[in-house]
């Protein structure tokens, strides 16, 4: 490893300097590493850096051949790209960084009681709750996690069960209780948590209870870990924005844990053993899964484009294929079997944009993507900080922070419109819950 680390030190070096630069130019544009001003732009950017861009050389220098140079190129590039946009989308809209210090340090803008909003929210979690409500029936009566509290010893029974749940699910109604997981219940435990901070009423605390019970066990249903984590991180960062920046480290402390806790219990279930080799063996899976394997398994992408497939010409962008005149792209299956072996079919593997972007357009759709992506983060940004501070508008602002983070391993279609983003940006729009 050292020797390949020398011999291709000015990859590592041109990283490090873009990098810094980078920060430098989002921190002016930005304010990012003043963390009593959180940005959709600097979560972005932290997220980008931590998961994707520094444990990338590890997988470069792990590898031979000249696709890691395409690999590696095309990580940094978002690091110029992106900020590229924001600075075009600055000068349209002549943005200041001090404009989102004043944002976070302005007050909350009163809002009167309004029953209509209140009857739209009880719509929406009654809404979600029937949905719920009906993929319980659908697992008949096997729902995995208590699945596998009450049957450790079946392990091959549960990882069949977990399959089914979600990912194989024979529904029409699929991506709905998808939908319904990663999006209105957030959505609605954000409202209810921030409308309950700020007024202390019983009949917001009995929403925040309800959508939090439900929520979380909805998440955590087929053991998945990404939905139990983000319902903690957007909570987390719900709060801290509503107390513009103070949040005791305690509180941070402790929702970390929590947030740690869930996965580790699950994989220590799983293998029916809750002793400390176990606990070590879950955390370090845990550590591995965070911040190793997103940035590794992008590798494949740019190995199998365009040595085993051509250019996709779109196809990759899933939901805006139709754009393109195409037909989604199947590709996904294709690369968890070209990685793992399993049958062509039955799994697939997320790809963060920049793959998407290189295997639908080669370097020039990276480029050009990644400016466009960097133009619509600041234009989100912009639009909301310079409108009225109300609950909903954090809430709208939380949620579009996650959106944009989840860029690091989803596909552009994925992150920024399956994800529920164009209603909640409708629902911010027209006012229908605050």
């Amino acid at each position: 490893m050292m020797d390949a680390v020398l011999q291709d030190a000015h990859v590592l070096f041109l990283g490090m300097i873009l990098l810094f630069f980078s920060g430098v130019f989002m921190h002016y544009s930005n304010r990012i590493f003043n963390l009593d001003f959180i940005s959709i732009p600097s979560i972005w950017y932290f997220a980008y850096a931590a998961v994707i861009f520094i444990p990338s050389f590890w997988t470069f220098y792990g590898r031979s051949g000249v696709y890691r140079y395409y690999y590696i190129y095309a990580l940094m590039s978002p690091l110029a790209t992106i900020p590229l946009g924001i600075l075009l989308v600055n000068v349209l809209r002549k943005y200041t960084p001090e404009e989102i210090k004043q944002y976070h340090a302005s007050a909350i803008e009163d809002q009167p009681k309004n029953f209509m909003r209140l009857m739209n929210y009880a719509l929406l979690f009654i809404i979600g709750t029937a949905l719920f409500c009906s993929w319980c029936m659908e697992q008949k009566n096997s729902i995995p996690l208590l699945y596998l509290f009450t049957h450790p010893d079946k392990t091959e029974d549960f990882m069949m069960l977990r399959e089914y749940s979600f990912k194989l699910l024979d529904s029409p109604l699929r991506y709905f209780y998808h939908l319904t997981r990663d999006f209105v219940f957030p959505l609605l435990m954000l409202v209810a948590s921030a409308n309950y901070y700020y007024s202390r009423s019983r009949i917001w605390l009995i929403f925040l209870i309800s959508s939090v019970l439900i929520g979380f066990f909805y998440a955590a249903a087929n053991t998945a870990k990404s939905p139990v984590f983000t319902l903690i991180f957007l909570l987390l960062l719900n709060f801290y924005i509503l107390r513009r920046g103070r949040l005791s480290w305690w509180k941070v402390m402790v929702a970390v844990v929590v947030w740690l806790s869930f996965p580790i219990l699950v994989m220590m279930s799983a293998q029916g053993q809750l002793d400390w080799p176990s606990f070590q063996y879950a955390f370090q899976f845990m550590m591995e899964r965070i911040f190793v394997a997103p940035s590794s398994i992008l590798y494949y992408g740019f190995e199998i484009i365009p040595e085993h497939f051509p250019f996709q010409m779109g196809r990759l962008t899933g939901a805006l294929a139709p754009l393109f005149g195409k037909q989604p792209s199947d590709l996904g299956a294709y690369a968890a079997w070209y990685i793992t072996g399993e049958d062509y079919g039955t799994t697939s593997v997320s790809g963060a944009f920049v793959t998407e972007l290189f295997g639908d357009f080669g370097f020039l759709g990276v480029i050009f993507g990644g400016i466009l992506v960097g133009m619509a983060m600041q234009w989100i940004h912009i639009s909301i900080i310079r409108k009225p501070k109300t609950l909903f508008a954090i809430v709208t602002y939380v949620l579009f922070i996650y959106f944009f983070s989840t860029l690091t391993y989803l596909q552009i279609a994925g992150a920024l419109i399956l994800s529920g983003a164009p209603i909640l940006w409708l629902l911010y729009k027209t006012k229908l819950l605050g």
